[in-house]
């Protein structure tokens, strides 16, 4: 039995980890730095990218995290001009040398492994490197496991690894100016932990075109890489799991934020569909009462999918809450089928709102105070409930009421 709770605990866990994750490709779009080191050494390296082995060239990274980089492109050297498609930073790996010997891929460790029969849409963008004297078509995607691991030197053509996105063959990257996206969906067989980018045809399966004669007798390609990103097509949208917090704390909701999802998650707090607080996958929230939000979530490759979660106040052992300068008293309490709301300043309207222990709203009535006072008739069992007085000018306070018939 216990055996089993535990495995029950684990396929939960990884259930909630699953549900947070919108794209699996760790530091997709190269903003985390391992190490942004200034000359006379030059290493800038991203957190999660890599070669597969330790033999390799390491894979460059365009990026201002030096500030004595002033130009992006070559660290600053002038071979090229291109910013990224987002953020500061983009990878610069070498994907074609007329020397064989001298390609080079780059190895993600994604945030999970991926599910076994789940298809997922996989983009990323290119963007040719401006010194580049000749431009490409071989540019691809492989997503593996194990395999991977036992790779000793790969500086030469992995043709053995046949990629799952694959830019498809004749459609030669020439543009200096613009990032170009290369999109593909695939279905996993479950054993993929690792993502590698790069060109994983032969020197003589890969079509060429001679652009660039500057840097002529050589002959290689560099392209920028950006914004990569690998999404489950079926991603539902999460806004997370309801939760109680006290007043005046804040809890996180959604999940988490990536340049991937962000763009496409619309965040409303209801009743009002109408009026957006947030475009982001997650973020975070501080209500004064309990409040139900709704993520609206539209990604390129997936339908129109909706989210909601309530986010429960509490207000155990604490007798009122007063935000801004509202000052009210509540009485009689406890209180049978009516009670007298007394405000220390005159208001043309109060909103209030009841609410039971679990923090579900068990009516909202707009009530005009005359003389600075106003009743209310209530029809509630017995019990204890909070409630939410709120006016446009001075905010709104809460106080417990006890009705005992």
């Amino acid at each position: 039995m216990k055996n089993f709770a535990l495995i029950v605990l684990f396929l939960f866990c990884f259930s909630v980890k699953a549900q947070r994750i919108g794209n699996y490709v760790s530091n997709g779009s190269f903003e985390e730095h391992y190490k942004c080191q200034a000359p006379p050494l030059i290493e800038y390296i991203t957190t999660n990218w890599s070669p597969p082995d330790s033999l390799s060239v390491q894979p460059i990274l365009i990026s201002t995290c030096n500030s004595l980089v002033p130009v992006f492109g070559g660290g600053g050297s002038g071979g090229g001009y291109q910013y990224p498609h987002s953020g500061n930073s983009y990878l610069l790996p070498l994907f074609y040398h007329i020397d064989p010997l001298r390609r080079v891929y780059s190895r993600n460790r994604m945030k999970s492994n991926l599910q076994a029969g789940k298809a997922y849409c996989v983009k990323f963008y290119v963007n040719l490197y401006n010194a580049s004297p000749c431009a490409i078509d071989g540019i691809g995607v492989y997503f593996g496991g194990g395999e991977i691991d036992t790779i000793h030197y790969c500086n030469i053509p992995l043709t053995y690894l046949t990629p799952q996105i694959q830019n498809p063959q004749g459609n030669i990257i020439t543009d200096t100016l613009n990032w170009v996206a290369i999109t593909g969906t695939f279905m996993a067989n479950g054993t993929e932990k690792y993502l590698m980018l790069g060109n994983f045809l032969s020197n003589e399966d890969t079509d060429t075109l001679m652009i660039n004669p500057t840097n002529l007798p050589a002959i290689y390609t560099n392209l920028g890489i950006d914004d990569v990103s690998c999404i489950p097509i079926d991603l539902e949208a999460y806004a997370g799991r309801d939760t109680t917090i006290m007043y005046g704390d804040s809890v996180y909701i959604g999940r988490e934020n990536d340049f991937a999802t962000d763009p496409y998650c619309v965040w409303y707090k209801l009743p009002d569909t109408a009026n957006a607080i947030d475009t982001t996958s997650g973020l975070w929230v501080k209500p004064s009462v309990t409040t139900t939000y709704v993520v609206k979530q539209e990604l390129e490759c997936s339908s129109l999918k909706w989210d909601t979660v309530v986010v429960n106040v509490g207000y155990v052992g604490i007798e009122e809450y007063v935000i801004n300068n509202l000052q009210v008293e509540l009485y009689p309490n406890p209180a049978n089928d009516l009670i007298k709301i007394e405000c220390k300043t005159e208001y043309d309207e109060l909103t209030v709102s009841i609410y039971d222990v679990t923090g579900r709203i068990i009516l909202t009535e707009k009530v005009k105070p005359k003389n600075h006072a106003a009743n209310m008739k209530l029809d509630l069992p017995n019990g204890m409930y909070f409630v939410n007085i709120n006016t446009k000018q001075n905010g709104n306070v809460t106080k417990k009421l006890i009705i005992s018939k």
